[in-house]
């Protein structure tokens, strides 16, 4: 999945020259908590609800007509490209601190904008949540050609896999295995994946 299928293309976005009045006025009427600021066509910043917070002096009553965007925005903006995946723009929001993410194209121009949500739904289709079906745990030998054997155990067992996700640690030499199939007999496929010495070490079911 890339960051196409999830952003939201030709976003609201604000000048740097514009007050802070107006871009509080913007995100309360749109109900965004940030804004990509463009001038001339590129991403010049990132402007957020709590930008306008912590700069707020104490006592100033015309702060808001005063500050311009420029003065609290983000300008070295973290940005992505359409054609990126989505893993890649939860990286940037998790260790840049970020809540959501200008969206560019070659020419440095703004396309789109990513948010966390985005990248939260984007999580929920890739697990297969949104599906009914079983998720089965299992704890495996970290080797080569232990995934083609699972899915050769489910395969052989007649039943469908509808996503699989892993994580490891090298360290121990084991890995952990997450299906999602779609099979309501999960205990024979949990029988047959046992005699393989595959260790289900956890099942839940969604069928309602």
């Amino acid at each position: 999945m890339f960051v196409r299928d999830i952003m939201t293309r030709n976003p609201v976005s604000i000048s740097p020259g514009a007050s802070l009045r107006e871009l509080l006025s913007l995100m309360t009427d749109k109900t965004f908590e940030a804004i990509p600021v463009r001038e001339n066509g590129k991403v010049t910043g990132i402007v957020t609800d709590w930008d306008i917070v912590t700069n707020a002096p104490n006592l100033v009553s015309d702060y808001l007509d005063t500050t311009q965007v420029k003065d609290i925005m983000t300008a070295n903006v973290v940005t992505v490209t359409s054609d990126e995946v989505v893993e890649m723009a939860a990286f940037h929001m998790y260790f840049h601190d970020l809540d959501a993410l200008p969206v560019v194209d070659g020419q440095g121009e703004l396309i789109g904008i990513v948010t966390q949500n985005d990248v939260f739904r984007a999580l929920v289709t890739l697990m297969g949540l949104r599906a009914k079906g079983t998720r089965i745990t299992l704890d495996v030998p970290d080797e080569k050609g232990v995934l083609a054997k699972v899915a050769g155990v489910v395969r052989d067992a007649g039943v469908n896999i509808s996503s699989l996700s892993t994580y490891g640690n090298p360290t121990s030499g084991r890995a952990t295995v997450i299906l999602r199939v779609k099979t309501e007999k999960v205990q024979e496929l949990v029988e047959a994946l046992n005699r393989e010495k595959f260790k289900v070490v956890h099942v839940s079911e969604v069928w309602n």
